[in-house]
């Protein structure tokens, strides 16, 4: 049986997406990881000190530590670790696209944890290994999906990353003024493998996060440009953005979905 023009075509493009998703990933690794060019050590010549900063990074992860314990929270500059957080609460933005994983030969789970810490090492492999899928999930969804579609996950997220900005400005007071910080963020990341990643992981994040999206707004039976090219093009808040504003799924079989969308609460607002 042979295919009509259209399915060649959506085969095409897909299999080309593929390989462009993959020789992007090798590029990446190899660029960001194992490259001389980037400023500091490649991972093949990691130093101690990298990894004591990583170690750093990790205990005042979400400022816990700063915040109820500063006198054993490792000192780094709140820049970098307001930057350090952000980066990671982008990657758990993508825990609100669990649904895709339903029907997958590989499942989603490892590479939404792989995502939250090591961000696009594992993330654009989820893209590339991933078959369309936009079909909506017949319920009940499960604890992932679930929380998937929770309204709290986006606003938990912006308010880490709102938390991020406010410690990169007025956080250590002993790192002077927001001048000062900028500064001296711009000389780690000269000089600094592991800070330069993530400034890479940022502008990765940026230019994949609204990958999952034209399938997420397809199983929800959604037709919206706008959001589509906000969640594409918005660092960051375009994602929270669309999490906040997508119709929810129905959550068990008979039932109604368990939280309107924004949008669809300020329709129901305005009408008569």
């Amino acid at each position: 049986m042979s295919l009509m023009p259209t399915q060649t075509n959506q085969i095409q493009r897909h299999v080309t997406a593929k390989v462009f998703l993959w020789g992007f990933w090798m590029l990446y690794l190899g660029y960001v990881l194992l490259s001389e060019l980037p400023p500091g050590e490649s991972l093949l010549h990691t130093t101690p000190a990298t990894l004591k900063e990583a170690l750093d990074l990790s205990l005042n992860y979400w400022f816990v530590l700063p915040l109820l314990a500063p006198q054993v929270a490792p000192v780094l500059n709140p820049a970098l670790e307001g930057l350090f957080n952000l980066v990671l609460a982008w990657g758990l933005l993508m825990v609100g696209f669990g649904v895709d994983g339903r029907g997958q030969r590989w499942p989603m789970l490892p590479f939404l944890l792989g995502t939250a810490f090591l961000t696009n090492v594992f993330f654009l492999p989820w893209v590339a290994l991933r078959s369309p899928n936009p079909t909506p999930p017949p319920p009940p969804l499960s604890r992932l999906e679930r929380l998937s579609e929770s309204r709290g996950l986006p606003l938990l997220l912006l308010a880490v990353a709102i938390a991020s900005l406010l410690w990169a400005t007025f956080g250590r007071p002993e790192f002077g003024d927001l001048g000062d910080r900028w500064a001296s963020l711009v000389a780690i990341v000269q000089g600094d493998r592991l800070s330069y990643s993530i400034y890479i992981d940022m502008l990765v994040f940026w230019l994949f996060q609204g990958a999952l999206v034209p399938d997420d707004m397809a199983r929800r039976q959604w037709h919206n440009p706008a959001a589509l090219w906000l969640a594409r093009l918005l660092p960051f808040m375009g994602l929270v953005w669309y999490l906040l504003w997508r119709p929810s799924l129905p959550q068990s079989a008979g039932k109604p979905p368990a939280g309107e969308s924004a949008g669809e609460s300020c329709s129901q607002a305005i009408q008569p």
